[in-house]
């Protein structure tokens, strides 16, 4: 991956056909469709600087819809394969978000992981429309955050949080 900028790489995601990889770091987003030989920045709504993107979850139906949690502007929503992008932010209560999980078989529903200001675990059930405080979060600070479709007798979901503390689980029952 020569001539690749990547300033600390926090997160990697395919897209729903297993054409696109996309790549959240330091220093922004990217996109490759050659597995990773070439990298084409994306260019995301900016705060004050290159968006931080902590968390990728790509829509696993549709390979256009991509979510992307950011340091500083929260979760960012595209439809068109990363051309354009939207915040969905109604009801997160912060916008420092580390941790996006969407659920595999029903996928408007997603987590994000928000730390510091309103931090917790927060839900929405509307592709990212509006979004309902549903838990206070794993201890210490979560590096992943993915959703799980494994036979509970619950809903079938589990949430994973991978944190320094260690692997935590919880039945996507709140």
């Amino acid at each position: 991956m020569a001539g690749s900028n990547f300033e600390h790489v926090h997160t990697l995601a395919f897209d729903a056909e297993g054409r696109a990889l996309w790549l959240g770091a330091h220093t922004g987003l990217f996109k490759s469709e050659d597995g990773g030989l070439t990298w084409t920045t994306i260019e995301l709504p900016v705060t004050r600087h290159a968006p931080d993107v902590m968390a990728i979850a790509a829509e696993p139906r549709d390979p256009a819809v991509l979510y992307v949690g950011t340091h500083e502007a929260g979760v960012l929503r595209s439809a068109d394969g990363g051309r354009t992008w939207t915040a969905v932010n109604a009801g997160l209560g912060g916008l420092d978000v580390h941790g996006l999980a969407i659920d595999p078989s029903t996928p408007q529903k997603l987590h994000a992981l928000v730390r510091d200001k309103g931090a917790g675990v927060y839900r929405t059930t509307e592709g990212g429309q509006k979004w309902t405080r549903v838990d206070d979060g794993p201890a210490g600070e979560t590096k992943v955050l993915a959703s799980v479709n494994i036979p509970t007798g619950m809903g079938g979901i589990f949430l994973y949080a991978g944190t320094g503390e260690g692997l935590q689980r919880n039945p996507d029952c709140f």
